[in-house]
């Protein structure tokens, strides 16, 4: 077997010296339904073949990595298992991923002394294919997955040291076809550098499964993946086209997948947006600490998760969660909110992000539609005949809907069956026709559409001498300034940030809630907040 030799200076907390890119994180997939999602997972390096690592304090770089091996089965090389415990019954699966990910420079790594230096020395040639492995579902046998390389950094030049990869397979139709999604399933064959490498070895895999239930809130799930190493250099990963509930406190979840995280080293942390005051706020739980988030565990909610095979409470840097954002009294995401913005970080302590989905409740409204235009693309996208199409929409969403190589195929059909049906399509034809304006669409211009909102919001202008000009949303207007101060406080209580100003001509001391100079802007945030209790009346102020 040939030797591939890398001379690396042992340093604890060493930093590669080239120039690290990965790929950025894209959506992988977006639902909206009323459900919920499940999360489990392992790693597939250990201290040892088949028992658990329960020694916290033990580091994954000083450890002689071997594969995990659970299964008694001499056809695989790694395996491990994780279980299912509860689901509702007769759950309907939407979705299904399987990702795996793992450090793999070589097949197998150790540290010697090379003069007075310890240095890394690699051995055998890697095997070039990642993406098939083996899974076995409850109360089944192996079946050969052939899944997606999102990224191997084998065929680059970054992170040399030691060449992370992350593969993704859709499972929705094996998992559909199951009679239940409870019960253990183990994950087989996943390749990664046993002994010993730079930083560390680490491997494992995760399988999240998005599911319907008519008992459960209506949500949104969004899904990014990629792989890019987090360092000195923050990531941030907006999740967006969702409005939240319309009353109550807004339950929100993330999970996050990664390799790497190293317990003993701190500062890396996950951050997420509060839009009222614009700062960044450390994530944190019973398990993992604000600033060292990324701790080598695999954690649901408060706890660790322990239904699996070995249950490693030291998982040597194969990081794996699912945890509900802390949002009492709708504090980070309220009623109004439409999207979210997470922020990773690390400094002393790097880590390879490659999984990362958000879900959030959001309002029944806003699912009905989105389940109506899903349901008319898929409409235009579906190979019927054109004559079955009566609706202009649903031809306006078919000129849409072609975008894809599939897409022309489908249309191509629909030319085919349009010489069968020529008298139906002529009809539809007349439809659309009769559906179209009359006249030709004139755009609004900038100052219709400002006139028109000023008209809708009766908007009463104002001059204060030193105040910034623009739109100001006002809540509430006090003779005494007590009492203005006292109703800036109940409004700050309620996660507001109020001003305050005094109108000459009046006296009167006016309390508001936002300011800004676009119209538009100030406009979907009274829209936003106009029919809240807290309210009797607020309108906007067009000042200087």
């Amino acid at each position: 077997m040939k030797n591939i030799y890398f001379l690396l200076i042992l340093c604890l907390f060493s930093q590669l010296s080239h120039g690290q890119e990965g790929v950025s994180f894209k959506e992988n997939k977006q639902l909206y339904l009323q459900g919920n999602s499940i999360l489990i997972g392992n790693n597939i390096l250990g201290e040892h073949t088949v028992k658990p690592l329960m020694n916290l304090t033990k580091p994954n770089d000083l450890v002689d990595m071997k594969y995990i091996d659970m299964d008694n089965d001499q056809s695989t090389f790694s395996s491990s298992e994780a279980t299912i415990i509860d689901s509702p019954e007769n759950t309907m699966v939407k979705y299904a991923a399987l990702y795996w990910s793992g450090l793999y420079p070589f097949k197998k790594g150790i540290l010697r002394k090379s003069g007075n230096k310890m240095v890394y020395v690699g051995r055998g040639d890697r095997t070039e294919k990642v993406n098939s492995i083996e899974l076995k579902t409850p109360n089944g046998n192996y079946e050969t997955v052939n899944g997606e390389t999102i990224y191997d950094s084998y065929h680059s030049e970054d992170f040399e040291t030691n060449k992370p990869y992350v593969c993704y397979a859709d499972v929705t139709k094996r998992l559909q076809s199951l009679p239940t999604i409870k019960g253990t399933y183990t994950a087989a064959n996943i390749k990664a550098t046993e002994g010993k490498i730079s930083g560390g070895g680490s491997a494992g895999w995760l399988l999240y499964i998005v599911y319907e239930d008519p008992t459960q809130s209506p949500k949104y799930f969004n899904i990014y993946n990629g792989l890019v190493e987090v360092n000195k250099k923050e990531v941030e990963i907006n999740f967006k086209d969702f409005k939240s509930k319309e009353e109550g406190e807004v339950q929100t979840t993330i999970a996050i997948g990664a390799l790497e995280g190293d317990r003993r080293i701190k500062t890396d942390q996950v951050s997420v947006l509060n839009e009222k005051t614009g700062d960044f706020i450390p994530l944190s739980n019973n398990v993992r600490e604000k600033r060292n988030f990324f701790n080598s565990s695999i954690t649901i909610g408060n706890e660790s998760f322990t239904d699996r095979n070995p249950n490693s409470a030291n998982t040597l840097g194969f990081d794996l969660l699912k945890m509900e954002i802390p949002n009492k009294e709708n504090t980070l995401f309220d009623n109004t909110t439409t999207q979210a913005n997470f922020k990773f970080q690390g400094k002393a302590d790097r880590y390879y992000l490659f999984f990362v989905a958000f879900e959030t409740e959001i309002n029944n409204t806003f699912l009905q539609e989105k389940t109506e235009a899903i349901a008319t693309v898929t409409t235009a996208k579906s190979p019927e005949p054109i004559a079955n199409l009566t609706q202009h929409e649903n031809l306006k969403q078919l000129e849409k809907a072609v975008a894809t190589e599939k897409d022309i195929e489908i249309v191509k059909t629909m030319e085919e069956n349009v010489q069968k049906n020529l008298p139906a399509a002529e009809e539809v034809q007349k439809s659309a026709k009769s559906n179209l304006p009359k006249e030709p669409v004139v755009i609004a211009s900038e100052d219709t559409k400002k006139a028109k909102l000023k008209k809708e919001t009766k908007i009463r202008s104002m001059s204060i001498p030193g105040l910034d000009p623009g739109y100001y949303i006002i809540t509430n207007a006090f003779s005494s300034i007590s009492n203005a101060e006292n109703w800036s406080k109940t409004l700050k209580e309620k996660n507001f940030h109020p001003g305050t100003f005094v109108n000459p001509e009046n006296k009167l001391n006016y309390v508001y809630i936002a300011k800004g100079k676009a119209l538009n802007s100030i406009y979907e945030k009274w829209i936003a907040n106009k029919d809240l209790a807290l309210f009797k009346d607020i309108w906007i102020a067009e000042i200087n």
